[in-house]
């Protein structure tokens, strides 16, 4: 686990489930036990949090494009049937400065918000947009065309500006600074327009306002922080746990000595393969092998020495295979079983003498056989298609006595079996 690496995440979404190196994952654990007030995460965790907000960005645009649009439409319909004076004084200044510019940007964003560019820098771009719309309304609020249209556009200051802060799901450092540029632009214009307006109704309606929905944002961005953490440590249990899972299937499934499937996984395969034959009515064979004199071998060698022959003759036995679905294993103490789908009669004489070559080309001593100087093997054979009137017990005893024929004529061969 401490080799492996982090998964990176794509703007799109987070690549979940995934593990975590030893180093990252103690950062992880140890942010979550401390829960500090102000919460941002090394380079690739923050990444991947940003991508998640970028998802979010997305998913939240698509089903808010025509709301959004709907928005602008109601208040500029109210600004033209409610305030017509005010929108059209001196010479349209709201029109041309307010409404147009913020026309303007919402066309763009409903043009480029879904594009791949900007989805990857959502919040960089979705600035600069948030930015022009909140400033043009926040001017609206501040002119001094028609008192009641000034106190309207002042609601329209709260509302944009809560969307920007809740909506477009950019991090919390950026929403501040929105806030901050928007009220900055919006006071140089005032002063460069000679515009006098009520400083406490401002500092109620847009500072205090802004400030209490930063500090609610901030908040819920801290625990989304955390909430992020514990889903990334909850899925680095997840995948860990399955890899335990799998490595605890695969040690119950596998023979620890030669690397070979052991009996268990090995019948369980037979099963499936044989209701497979069965029902496509193909042909199945099987071939059952032990070591000639092996006890003979042990006795001679030592156990240590037997075990290293029996993984050499195991790899060997599986190295002779040629197809991805066919299967070795041990079936205990010195046999070994090769099931063989979809294969007549020739294709597994072939295969076994493909073995015998194989293990007779390893040439390992065997000073006390009585079949040959070195290691040998006698071979099984059973060969049939699954029907109604037979079965797979019957089909394992007729490899088991096909060996005993090969032992009985000799050793060192293979016998097929006939019935």
């Amino acid at each position: 686990m401490d080799n492996a690496e982090t998964i990176k995440a794509e703007p799109q979404g987070v690549a979940l489930p995934q593990l975590f190196n030893a180093k990252k994952l103690e950062y992880i654990q140890d942010t979550l036990k401390h829960r500090p007030f102000f919460l941002y995460f090394e380079n690739d965790i923050e990444t991947m949090f940003y991508a998640k907000r970028a998802d979010e960005y997305l998913r939240i645009l698509m089903a808010g494009k025509s709301m959004l649009l709907m928005l602008f439409g109601l208040i500029a319909y109210f600004a033209v049937s409610q305030f017509p004076n005010a929108l059209f004084a001196n010479d349209l200044f709201l029109v041309k400065f307010c409404f147009l510019p913020i026309a303007l940007t919402l066309m763009c964003v409903m043009v480029f918000a879904e594009k791949p560019f900007f989805v990857r820098n959502f919040q960089w771009m979705a600035a600069p947009t948030s930015t022009i719309i909140l400033t043009c309304i926040l001017l609206a609020s501040l002119s001094n065309y028609d008192k009641h249209f000034s106190q309207h556009a002042a609601y329209d200051v709260i509302i944009i500006t809560t969307i920007v802060c809740f909506g477009i799901r950019v991090l919390f450092p950026v929403c501040v600074m929105i806030v901050i540029i928007a009220g900055s632009i919006t006071m140089l214009a005032t002063v460069m327009l000679n515009w006098s307006f009520d400083i406490l109704k401002l500092s109620h309606y847009y500072g205090l306002g802004s400030m209490t929905t930063l500090v609610i944002v901030g908040l819920m961005e801290r625990q989304e922080r955390l909430a992020f953490l514990q889903e990334l440590l909850v899925s680095h249990q997840t995948v860990e746990l399955d890899r335990l899972n799998r490595a605890l299937d695969r040690m119950a499934r596998e023979d620890p000595l030669t690397g070979l499937v052991n009996r268990r996984g090995f019948d369980e395969t037979m099963q499936i393969e044989w209701d497979r034959a069965r029902r496509d009515n193909q042909s199945l064979a099987l071939l059952y092998m032990d070591i000639d004199f092996f006890k003979l071998y042990n006795d001679t060698y030592g156990h240590n020495i037997g075990d290293v022959c029996l993984r050499r003759v195991a790899q060997t036995v599986k190295g002779a295979l040629r197809r991805p679905a066919d299967l070795a294993g041990r079936y205990g103490g010195e046999e070994f079983v090769v099931l063989l789908p979809n294969t007549d009669r020739e294709g597994a004489v072939d295969v076994a003498i493909r073995i015998l070559k194989h293990v007779d080309a390893l040439a390992l001593p065997h000073s006390r056989s009585k079949a040959a100087s070195h290691v040998t093997l006698s071979i099984g054979i059973s060969q049939l298609v699954p029907g109604n009137g037979n079965s797979l017990k019957e089909f394992l005893k007729r490899a088991d006595d096909a060996l005993y024929e090969a032992k009985e004529r000799g050793r060192h061969q293979y016998f097929l079996s006939t019935r």
